[in-house]
């Protein structure tokens, strides 16, 4: 069974795991502990295998909170976050059905 990934998941799952590499993180082991995760949630981002398609925001803030986090991970992951947040997919027709009857 294949599961199919939104685009904007998957691409930013590859951004996390270039900015490990070009870290200078090239391990397994490595990757984990500069994540703060164990080794298979590493494995998963970085071979972008994620059963959900997108990291849960339990692994987020695990990567956020964790103080050996790259700068450069962390600035990905927090872009991840900033873009497929639900509170940015918001449609305008939800504002235009507040202030319909007002102007």
């Amino acid at each position: 069974m294949q599961i199919n990934k939104p685009p904007i998941y998957s691409r930013e799952l590859e951004r996390i795991s270039e900015a490990l590499v070009s870290s200078g993180y090239i391990s397994l082991d490595d990757q984990a502990k500069a994540l703060g995760v164990v080794r298979s949630t590493a494995w998963t981002i970085v071979n972008n295998k994620h059963k959900l398609g997108r990291l849960s925001v339990k692994t987020i803030n695990r990567i956020l909170s964790n103080p050996d986090t790259p700068p450069k991970v962390r600035t990905v992951v927090q872009e991840y976050v900033a873009k497929t947040s639900p509170f940015n997919r918001r449609s305008s027709r939800g504002a235009r059905r507040t202030n319909g009857g007002l102007a």
